[in-house]
C-alpha cells in the first residue's frame, strides 16, 4: 500500500511523493506530460531492495497522468 500525495502539477510535468505503508519517508516520483514513462526521482527509505513501491507508484502516476486528473492526495492497495 502506497500514499501518495501530490507535490507540483504543471503543464509541462507532475510529480508526486510516495509513502510505502502510509508512512517514514517519501520517495518521488516525476512524470512528463506527453511521456509514456514515470521516473522514480528518489527512492523512499522504506522501500524494498527491488522498489516495489516506488514501481507501483510511478504506474499510479502514469495514470493520473492518462486520465488528466491529479488529486491532492491518495491511497494506492495492491496485492
Amino acid at each position: 500500500m502506497n500514499k501518495l500525495k501530490l507535490k507540483i502539477a504543471t503543464q509541462e510535468y507532475v510529480i508526486y511523493l510516495y509513502f510505502p505503508e502510509g508512512e517514514g519517508n517519501a520517495g518521488e516520483i516525476r512524470m512528463n506530460i506527453g511521456e509514456d514513462e514515470a521516473v522514480v526521482v528518489s527512492r523512499a527509505d522504506e522501500d524494498n531492495s527491488i522498489g516495489r513501491y516506488a514501481f507501483n507508484a510511478a504506474k499510479a502516476v502514469k495514470e493520473c497522468v492518462a486520465r488528466k486528473n491529479f488529486p491532492l492526495e491518495f491511497t494506492q492497495a495492491w496485492h
